[in-house]
Order: C-alpha cells, then structure tokens, then sequence
C-alpha cells in the first residue's frame, strides 16, 4: 500500500533499493550452497586426493607390530592389498585401541583395522565390513605325551582361558574337562608340568609359542569360533561397500590365503 503513494524519483529509488536486496539474498544462498557441499565432501578429502588414511594399533603382533621400525602383520598386508586395489596411496596413523569402537575424531581417519572384533551392539557407532577373519582356536597337547588324535583327551584336563569360553561351542567344551585361566603363560606352563592333558588357545597365540618352543607342543584339532574381524568405518561412510567388494574379491582370487599363510602358518 505505501508503495502505491510514491511517485517519480523516490518510487524509483525505491525499487532499485528492493532490487538490490532481492540480488544480495539470492547471492548469499548460493554461497551457503557452495559451503555446505564444501563441507559435506571434506570428510572424503584425504580419498579424493588419492589417499587413504587408516588407524591401526601397533602394538598387536601378528595383526600390527613394528619390526625394525616398519610397519608389519596380517592386518598391515590386507589393508595394503585393499588400498591398491583402490588405486590409493594408504597412510596408516597410530592408535590405541580400547575397545570402545570410537573412531579418534582428530586424526581424520577413513577406517581402523586392529583385530577389531564386530560387534552388533557397536552399529549404532560406526559400520563394520564384512568380516576379513574368524578366529580360530587349536587344541594342543605336550608331543611327548600318549596322546596322538583329539579322542584321545576326551574327559581329560583341558586347559582355556576364561576370556576365550564364550567363542567356541558349548557342546564341543562338554566333550572335555576344562580348566579355566585367567593368564596363558601360567596354563602353558601347567601343561608343560602336565598339571593338565592339554589345551585350547587361539591361533596366533599357538603360532608364537609352536615357533618359540619347536617340538614341544603337538595341535590335535582347529576349532571354528564366532569372534569375527572387521574393518571399522565412520558411520554412513562410502567405503564400506568398496572394501566389502574388495575383501570378497582377495578370499576369491588366493590373495588372502596367500596372506593368512604368511603370518598364521604353524608347524608340527
């Protein structure tokens, strides 16, 4: 209505001044545009430049460990398969890993893999890849002993760690006495005093000590388990579907066993 009462100049100073407005408002949504998409496409940045940066705790033989200051472990070779598969350049960050599936905010990482077990009750946290490695445990007992095939140590004294009972089948536990530990030097060395007929511990644990104590220990049986390995994400992250398709396509082409070999080989 008080725009109908201007006349001449003043109701042309008057547009133009709404003109300007109208264009200064245009102007400064399509700059909160551009920022926002700015900002949605930082989180990717280290990929889109071509890297790929991934934390690891370093401390975890024969996952990750540094040897001779270098990098080395199962984890450490599939990351790296996974990285050139994607045609990036991997930098791996250091971390402490403490089971509270919290990805450090400050250090900007793409994904963690540290032995990490998946956990259905972390998803509402960050996403897991499909898993890369189940964990196995093996029944051992003392070579010298006359004890020569699994049926052998049925209802005898079989040493575990407390830790490991809720991993393997009830059922396949009832075939056995077991003893629970709480420390695996103590359970191996109770085994050693045959204290007890034998035990079952996990496989990278079995590899240390078969290769630290040659023909010592004889493995009796493998035993599939339930604790799965993921590769950790932030949640909603793009990667996860192009490293799910990528682990799927090493354990396809031999890639992985040819890694698994390499770090969970065992012998007699």
């Amino acid at each position: 209505m008080m725009l109908l009462n201007f006349k001449g100049k003043r109701k042309k100073t008057f547009l133009f001044s709404i003109n300007v407005i109208l264009i200064l408002i245009i102007i400064s949504l399509m700059f909160y545009s551009t920022s926002c998409e700015g900002k949605d496409s930082s989180a990717d940045e280290s990929i889109e430049d071509g890297k790929i940066i991934v934390g690891c705790d370093t401390t975890l033989p024969p996952f990750v460990s540094i040897k001779d200051e270098k990098l080395e472990g199962f984890d450490i070779d599939i990351v790296t398969e996974i990285a050139e598969r994607m045609d990036k350049e991997l930098e791996i960050e250091s971390i402490k890993w403490d089971f509270t599936y919290q990805i450090p905010e400050d250090l900007h990482l793409d994904m963690m893999i540290s032995a990490i077990p998946i956990n259905s009750e972390k998803e509402n946290l960050v996403d897991f890849s499909i898993p890369y490695f189940v964990m196995k445990y093996m029944l051992v007992a003392l070579s010298e002993a006359d004890i020569k095939v699994k049926e052998d140590l049925e209802g005898k004294s079989i040493g575990i760690l407390e830790m490991n009972k809720a991993s393997l089948d009830e059922d396949y536990l009832l075939t056995y006495k077991m003893v629970g530990y709480e420390d695996v030097v103590l359970m191996f060395d109770d085994l050693k005093n045959k204290n007890i007929d034998g035990l079952i511990c996990s496989l990278p644990i079995i590899v240390s000590m078969m290769a630290e104590n040659e023909g010592i220990y004889s493995v009796l049986d493998t035993v599939e388990s339930n604790k799965e390995y993921g590769i950790i994400f932030n949640e909603g992250s793009e990667l996860k579907e192009e490293v799910d398709r990528i682990i799927e396509e090493i354990m396809e082409d031999g890639t992985y066993n040819n890694i698994y070999n390499k770090w969970f080989n065992y012998s007699q």
